[in-house]
């Protein structure tokens, strides 16, 4: 390890003063928090490049000390980055030098709230397993990202993210009644005494924190909407003689109202891999709490869906997607690395009008680049305007390969009207194209950064940093 100076010295020791043995700054355990999911950094450590090493990891068991790590921080100008389940895909985690506070300590369950359907956490739980507990209890939040096994709440709320059940329940925005927030320069906004559905008390700048990325603090519990577990579903899969065509279909069952809880389409490519199916392909699942609403649902689902010549193929299509659902990813690493081929996944969302051409589109112009062996795709999480559409692209293993393909992918998406992600945020990978997509806000991001965090130490070299 390199020699550090007596000032980190001094700040370790006063980290170690306030949670104790809950603390390390073992090389080997250092390595594990340089990077997240981001399948960029996972390369370059399989082929031993640079990481970025953070100084130390802390874990904190209660807000307190979360407050207190934080402002030693910024006594200290040391930097800081909050960690939870390290399931994001964008580098947002990655820290150099920065003490690493990992809230997976904070994991309490502090209210089931059955009458007025709400549950109150500390924001270090995984969401797999209050999840669990709740439909211990007959509910659930039915938020189930891809990253279910290991994502924890505050990485959700930090991420903005949403759900394979987003359709019906939303993503977590929806879901979210209030956050407690320890913020960038120590400071403490509590949960409200009181929940309620809705308030119009002025700005909401909790909300900041949604999508924030760990740049302006650390949310340190949550309140969630809650929903009793449904007790009637129905599972279907339907064919169609182009993606297209799924896609005009989905527009009309949400613009009728009805919401399937899952509604996912396959082309060909990704329905080949993923059901052996060389044909575009979509999943339904349908959830209610009443019989009559569910076979309503169920037979004006048929009617659509047959207007627009799809071929009803059975439940047993879902049944594999809900078997395989979260081990895609492992998959695609076993059958691409013995080819020395990689991989990365792009999420983006547009509205009806412009969604067949953005696919096209982006297959199109991603595929003609040098080094790309496939590109697969995807639509999930409908809306009444649009949709998004999840792009996974296979390609050398090659960093400028890497790089080539997501300054293609992101200029396609940027001059087709689409946004550059729908739920796995910016990070250090999407950061460069940024201000393309916001313009103007990217300013006042950074006026509100600097207001958080007047020493430009939270999570810092993300997208809202600020010129010192």
């Amino acid at each position: 390890m390199p020699e550090r100076s007596i000032v980190k010295e001094d700040f370790l020791k006063r980290v170690k003063s306030v949670v104790g043995s809950r603390f390390t700054d073992d090389p080997r355990v250092l390595k594990v928090y340089s990077r997240d999911f981001w399948p960029l950094l996972t390369l370059k450590e399989c082929r031993g490049g640079e990481l970025a090493i953070p100084l130390a990891v802390a874990w904190p068991k209660n807000v307190e000390e979360v407050v207190s790590l934080i402002k030693l921080c910024n006594e200290f100008k040391i930097p800081f980055t909050p960690y939870g389940g390290g399931s994001g895909v964008t580098g947002a985690a990655s820290c150099k030098d920065c003490l690493v506070i990992d809230i997976k300590a904070m994991n309490r369950i502090i209210e089931l709230n059955e009458e007025d359907m709400y549950v109150t956490v500390e924001s270090g739980i995984m969401i797999k397993k209050l999840e669990e507990y709740l439909n211990s209890k007959g509910y659930t939040i039915r938020h189930i990202p891809q990253s279910f096994p290991e994502a924890v709440v505050g990485g959700l709320i930090a991420t903005l993210s949403t759900g394979e059940y987003s359709t019906k329940y939303g993503g977590i925005e929806d879901l979210l009644l209030d956050i407690e927030v320890v913020t960038a320069d120590g400071g403490f906004i509590p949960l409200r005494e009181k929940i309620v559905p809705r308030t119009s008390t002025g700005p909401n700048i909790k909300k900041l924190m949604l999508g924030s990325e760990g740049q302006l603090g650390i949310v340190t519990k949550a309140t969630l909407k809650i929903f009793q577990i449904p007790r009637y579903i129905s599972k279907n899969a339907f064919v169609f003689n182009s993606f297209e065509e799924a896609l005009a279909a989905a527009r009309e069952v949400m613009l009728l109202g009805l919401q399937p809880a899952v509604l996912r389409i396959y082309d060909k490519d990704e329905a080949a891999l993923r059901f052996d199916e060389d044909k575009d392909l979509a999943i339904f699942i349908i959830e209610e709490w009443s019989k009559a609403l569910l076979e309503a649902k169920e037979s004006e689902l048929r009617m659509v869906l047959k207007k627009r010549g799809s071929l009803e193929i059975g439940e047993e299509y879902v049944d594999s997607w809900l078997k395989k659902r979260f081990d895609v990813i492992s998959n695609v690493v076993k059958l691409v690395v013995p080819l020395g081929l990689w991989f990365d996944t792009i999420e983006t969302a547009a509205t009806w009008s412009i969604l067949p051409k953005v696919y096209r589109e982006f297959k199109r112009e991603v595929k003609m680049i040098k080094g790309v062996n496939s590109v697969l795709a995807h639509a999930s999480h409908f809306y009444s305007t649009g949709a998004c559409i999840y792009f996974t692209m296979v390609f050398e293993a090659d960093e400028e390969v890497y790089w080539r393909v997501w300054e293609k992918a992101m200029d396609t998406l940027i001059k087709n009207g689409a946004t550059i992600s729908h739920h796995h945020g910016i990070g250090l990978l999407r950061k460069k194209w940024f201000e393309r997509e916001l313009g103007e806000t990217l300013k006042y991001l950074k006026k509100i950064k600097k207001l958080f965090d007047p020493n430009n130490i939270s999570n810092p070299g993300k997208f809202m940093e600020w010129e010192s």
